[in-house]
């Protein structure tokens, strides 16, 4: 009996035994699982963050064509003062920026820039005057959209059209003739109004702002505007102001959907009575009209995150871009996260004079200077 009793006790605890063995396997295999889990979490938060990191300084590498890098050789090679002062003004780390104090500066690669431009109708003979040579249109809305992930913010600088800036003026093969001193908007127009405009025209800005490396860009033309309006299911836009003389409708605390027309109408619209017409026109333009479109298509993706290069595909006939599709996706992620604010759009003070054809724009040289080294620059030694 007693062997029976022993017997009988052994074999439970044997079973006892394999019982928290089995809890003892389980547990580990859940342990082992949650482990492998968060070890996949942490190299997918790495690789994301490694990914979007590249992608950032991707958007802030070169991207010249061939047909650029032409023309800037040949430039260098009429005109090698800025490498001879660069080259001569500090012995350890090369500048990116010598200011007229002797100043060395070097621009801070966790901001990116991309360049919108609206290019009017320039390219077509029914619209050129006088002695005019134009072959890519002027550029008539420029706004450079400005991305500092090391602060957190986006704002857009407005560079009106009638801005006088150093450009690069090329002959009819699209070979270095001179550097002159030009309304900005005509850069676009020296070049073959696809990607060799667009670069000229951001050589330009870039001149402007002291050498800050802008290497993206956008450039649509006016007929993409009803696409723009289908695409956003049209606009709708609440009127601060009256406009009432461009339609009865837009009146002022109005809320608008807008026509195809409509919405041609208010961004075309301005009043050549007005010395300054152009530059007023391009601030309605990007404080009412381009916020609108930003806060509607942010509004878009938010519910679909697929709809951001469904709306690039439908303007790219109407468009001329260097974006990859990783940086329109990075974009429309860095839309998203934006709060447009009151000062989100950032006018340059100047003053405007008469020339001797057109208006011409003179920058506030000190202010410029200074919106350069804050929003730019790192100061070396």
């Amino acid at each position: 009996m007693s062997y029976y009793k022993d017997k009988v006790t052994t074999a439970q605890q044997q079973k006892k035994s394999r019982r928290r063995r089995s809890k003892g396997r389980t547990l580990a295999i859940v342990l082992a699982s949650l482990a492998g889990l968060l070890v996949l979490a942490a190299v997918g938060v790495f690789g994301f963050l490694r990914y979007t990191n590249s992608l950032r300084a991707g958007m802030f590498a070169d991207r010249t064509s061939s047909e650029m890098q032409k023309v800037l050789w040949q430039r260098d090679a009429a005109e090698q003062t800025t490498a001879e002062i660069l080259n001569g003004k500090t012995a350890g780390e090369r500048p990116d920026w010598v200011d007229e104090d002797g100043t060395t500066y070097r621009y801070r690669t966790d901001v990116q820039t991309l360049l919108i431009m609206g290019i009017d109708y320039m390219n077509d003979p029914n619209f050129w005057s006088g002695d005019m040579v134009s072959n890519g249109g002027n550029a008539d809305i420029l706004a450079l959209v400005i991305m500092d992930s090391g602060r957190g913010s986006l704002s857009v600088l407005y560079i009106p059209r009638d801005t006088m800036a150093k450009m690069l003026m090329l002959d009819e093969q699209g070979n270095y003739l001179d550097t002159v001193f030009n309304n900005i908007s005509a850069s676009h127009s020296y070049g073959d109004g696809g990607t060799l405009s667009c670069e000229l025209t951001a050589d330009a800005v870039s001149n402007l702002l002291y050498g800050v490396p802008i290497t993206r860009f956008a450039a649509m033309d006016y007929d993409s505007i009803p696409v723009i309006n289908q695409a956003l299911g049209g606009l709708e836009i609440t009127f601060p102001e009256d406009y009432s003389f461009l339609d009865y409708n837009f009146l002022k605390g109005a809320t608008v959907k807008l026509s195809d027309y409509q919405l041609q109408r208010l961004i075309r619209y301005r009043d050549h009575s007005e010395i300054d017409s152009a530059t007023q026109r391009g601030l309605r333009d990007l404080k009412l009209v381009v916020r609108a479109m930003a806060m509607q298509a942010k509004d878009i993706i938010k519910k679909d995150p697929t709809a951001a290069m469904s709306m690039y595909n439908q303007l790219k006939p109407f468009m001329t871009a260097n974006l990859s599709v990783d940086e329109v996706s990075y974009l429309a992620q860095q839309l998203v996260g934006v709060e447009f604010k009151g000062d989100t759009v950032i006018q340059i003070p100047g003053v405007v004079t008469k020339g001797e054809r057109y208006a011409e724009f003179y920058p506030d040289e000190q202010w410029l200077h200074d919106f350069v080294i804050d929003t730019f620059c790192e100061k070396i030694g």
